[in-house]
């Protein structure tokens, strides 16, 4: 399945089955990973809702605002009804790249003693959680069949230019704010501008692939680095706020906590030029671009089928 909108079809048709795709296609993965691979599958199922709630953001001009309100909602509350396990498995995860980055700087032990008191957190915080795996599968597919039913009102280039330009004035807004002040706050709020830009571009890239695959993929880029800062973020306040992590190696503790502020110095420097570049344009002029785009598909496509559609 893509996650891309079709000009081939009604726009409003075409948001409703990438949803239903979406939300479907989560549910298989939890259902999978139910007695399988969990970690990879609840990291996949979130991924489909948070490129889920992009789409819906992007189609709000063109659903009842409680609709929209009470959709991303459902969204959002059953992706965090996943997060608590994902974000222990992140922090192993993190600690590793930490020690590939840094190798030689800290004892290879200091690094896999703090790993291993993660990995041991992750796996009691596994075991603690009442649901499983298919509970969420189940929510997930009726949450697939109301995707079915959205009530998506002419869906137009204009609306959904709309949309993104919002999305894009939200994120150059959120990057002005992490640029004066990047406390990890801001950052991690400009990350989720950041990704529904890449979501959103991704979504009608078919409207003009050679651009706009372009910018989803510095977008997606952007995106990345700002999620190793969080996770670096979430690594240096889960040794803050417990010392049992470094038990054993108390010593390297200052000189681990260094490491991590260091690199996240690196990685602000990363975004702060990658920002500049992915924002470097007006909202108003880049609505008015990607408008140019959308209309344009929507007529070439109206052009080679004998129902128009609404520009």
């Amino acid at each position: 399945m893509s996650y891309k909108l079709s000009f081939e079809a009604e726009l409003e048709e075409s948001i409703r089955r990438v949803a239903r795709e979406q939300l479907e296609a989560a549910a298989a993965e939890l259902e999978d990973g139910d007695g399988g691979d969990a970690t990879a599958a609840v990291h996949g199922a979130r991924k489909r809702l948070k490129k889920t709630r992009a789409l819906v953001r992007l189609a709000r001009p063109s659903l009842p605002e409680s609709t929209y309100r009470s959709t991303n909602r459902a969204l959002r509350d059953r992706g965090r009804a996943l997060s608590d396990a994902r974000d222990a498995d992140v922090l192993v995860a993190t600690v590793e790249t930490l020690a590939d980055r840094f190798a030689g700087r800290l004892p290879q032990t200091t690094f896999n003693a703090v790993r291993d008191a993660l990995a041991e957190r992750a796996d009691q915080q596994r075991r603690a959680s009442s649901d499983g795996l298919g509970v969420h599968a189940d929510a997930l597919r009726a949450l697939a069949v109301d995707a079915d039913r959205l009530p998506v009102r002419s869906a137009t280039p204009k609306k959904l230019a709309r949309a993104m330009a919002s999305a894009y004035a939200d994120g150059r807004t959120a990057f002005g704010r992490a640029d004066r002040e990047p406390t990890g706050e801001h950052l991690h709020e400009w990350r989720k501008r950041v990704k529904d830009l890449w979501y959103e571009q991704k979504l009608v890239e078919e409207a003009w692939a050679g651009v706009l695959k372009a910018h989803a993929g510095e977008a997606k880029i952007l995106s990345q680095v700002l999620g190793d800062d969080h996770d670096l973020a979430m690594l240096a306040d889960a040794l803050a706020s417990d010392s049992g992590i470094t038990t054993g190696v108390a010593a390297d503790g200052d000189a681990l906590r260094k490491l991590i502020e260091h690199r996240r110095e690196e990685l602000l420097g990363d975004a702060r030029s990658l920002g500049r570049r992915v924002y470097a344009e007006t909202p108003k002029a880049y609505q008015r671009r990607v408008r140019r785009y959308l209309k344009s598909a929507v007529a070439e496509s109206a052009s080679r089928a004998p129902a128009a559609m609404t520009v």
